[in-house]
């Protein structure tokens, strides 16, 4: 289905893909006239005349066309610059702005016509097409804009339309024989079969620094790569050549095609051709089966070398190893579950068996004094050992709750060695030779240490307002005293306090 714009890609569930045949931005990328009138009835002043206005602007939707922004790019298929059994498989890749293949116009002089229909695309060119003495395809190159649509007689240019004379912008070309490139592209109706646009909810996927929700856009080749040799995947501008795709009809004398390049990668495919089923149905032939049929692809320079011919044999395969002091090597590396016998021995070091216990995965790994060639084999096993194990939830709660508690333990036992050195020291220093408990060794050490301690004393409230000597309590002679002068009791002690 088609859709102009996505408003709610949060209405994708989680683990569902929403397709689209394309995604229409508001506006494609062109320039446009806005013409406004207005007039004004019932004017006072001048009751014969309406008067009236008129006003034109201009508005530029700017968007990408002879290039694009890296930042845009999601993901590429296959990967760059990598070897693999890619030979089944239609190079592709992902935008992040959805509405990217339709921006613009295929055709700039008319932009009302297939809308539907990407101006971008994907070429798959062999290793043929662009190496030999005269290759089909030429090597990309940096022009202007002004030498991109004045390209000769012999160049055919895409049509930009009368308006587009050029400028010193610069932009990356590609010549292609335009036979062979008549042979290769795409026809105008199958262009639009090789672009959509997809909804996708991307909860969970933290690692790639996506949103919960993403809209994308993704372009497919329209060729198969060559199989055992590199391809080149070069994504061009089919701007103002939607009437020289496959099976247009030239008029003029033309031998080359000019596309702008806004981007390409290359990879390898081997010559592993074996594909899942095939291996399957090899099985039941007799003599069949066994590790070859998931041995990494042998050349010339492997057949001379025992011990990497040995290695492949049995499974191993040479990965390149960044080594923590900044070096670089080649390590071997052999999975878990090859089906194929190996001596301890084998590819490993000769360090009188040493297969663990391993405390890290570093520990498991093994060197080979006589290659200088390091073996990641069990290390790697131990790391994939110790994911899977914390990867189940009830395991990896239980490693925590027994390191939990004996780190517990641990403590608990400093403890223990601490209060039992304190003890010993004070039964030495109270002197005993047979010591006697803890407890009873340490209450008679406090007892003979702070027996003969003088102590301050305290008094209560009630102590102290008893005393004689506090204001307001009269001695025995000072109240005879009173009787023998006559004098008022009241008022001799009024004397007393002031």
């Amino acid at each position: 289905m088609t859709n102009n714009a996505i408003k709610t890609p949060g209405t994708v569930g989680a683990g569902d893909i929403q397709f689209f045949d394309s995604i229409q931005p508001p506006l494609k990328t062109d320039t446009y006239t806005i013409d406004a009138h207005q007039k004004v009835e019932n004017v006072v002043d001048d009751k014969n005349k309406t008067p009236s206005y008129q006003s034109k602007k201009s508005l530029n939707i700017v968007g990408p066309r002879f290039q694009i922004n890296p930042s845009t790019i999601h993901s590429i298929f296959p990967p760059a610059n990598q070897r693999g059994n890619y030979a089944n498989f239609l190079p592709n890749i992902v935008f992040n702005d959805f509405s990217l293949p339709w921006s613009r116009a295929i055709d700039p002089t008319n932009t009302s016509q297939n809308e539907d229909v990407p101006w971008i695309g994907l070429l798959t060119l062999h290793q043929e097409d662009i190496e030999g003495d005269n290759p089909p395809v030429s090597a990309p190159r940096t022009i202007t804009t002004a030498e991109l649509v004045n390209s000769g007689k012999k160049v055919l240019p895409p049509d930009l339309g009368a308006g587009f004379v050029g400028d010193d912008t610069q932009v990356r070309v590609v010549d292609i024989s335009l036979n062979f490139f008549q042979s290769i592209a795409p026809e105008l109706d199958e262009l639009k079969f090789l672009s959509h646009a997809r909804a996708v909810n991307t909860d969970g996927k933290v690692v790639l620094n996506m949103d919960a929700d993403g809209c994308f856009s993704l372009c497919i080749g329209n060729r198969l790569p060559a199989v055992g040799q590199k391809n080149q995947i070069l994504l061009v501008s089919y701007e103002g050549h939607q009437k020289h795709l496959h099976g247009d009809d030239i008029q003029g004398d033309y031998n080359t095609i000019r596309l702008v390049q806004l981007g390409g990668w290359e990879f390898t495919t081997t010559n592993f051709d074996n594909e899942f089923i095939n291996m399957m149905e090899a099985l039941c032939h007799q003599g069949n089966g066994g590790v070859s049929l998931v041995q990494m692809e042998t050349e010339s320079q492997t057949q001379q070398n025992e011990m990497a011919k040995e290695a492949l044999e049995i499974g191993y395969i040479g990965l390149q190893n960044k080594m923590r002091a900044g070096e670089h090597a080649t390590s071997w590396y052999r999975g878990p579950l090859m089906p194929a016998p190996t001596k301890r021995e084998s590819l490993l070091a000769t360090d009188e068996g040493n297969y663990g216990p391993y405390i890290y995965s570093d520990h498991a790994i093994h060197y080979d004094s006589e290659t200088g060639i390091f073996n990641h084999a069990y290390s790697s096993a131990w790391q994939i050992g110790r994911l899977l194990a914390l990867s189940n939830a009830a395991f990896a709660q239980g490693i925590f709750n027994w390191r939990a508690d004996y780190l517990q333990s641990i403590v608990d036992l400093a403890r223990q060695k601490q209060v039992s050195s304190a003890a010993k020291s004070i039964q030495k220093a109270i002197g005993n030779q047979e010591p006697p408990a803890i407890h009873t060794a340490a209450r008679a050490f406090f007892s003979d240490t702070f027996n003969n301690v003088s102590w301050d004393t305290m008094q209560t409230r009630k102590q102290k307002m008893l005393g004689k000597g506090l204001p307001g309590v009269m001695t025995d002679q000072q109240v005879e005293k009173i009787y023998q002068d006559d004098e008022d009791p009241l008022l001799s002690l009024n004397k007393k306090i002031k």
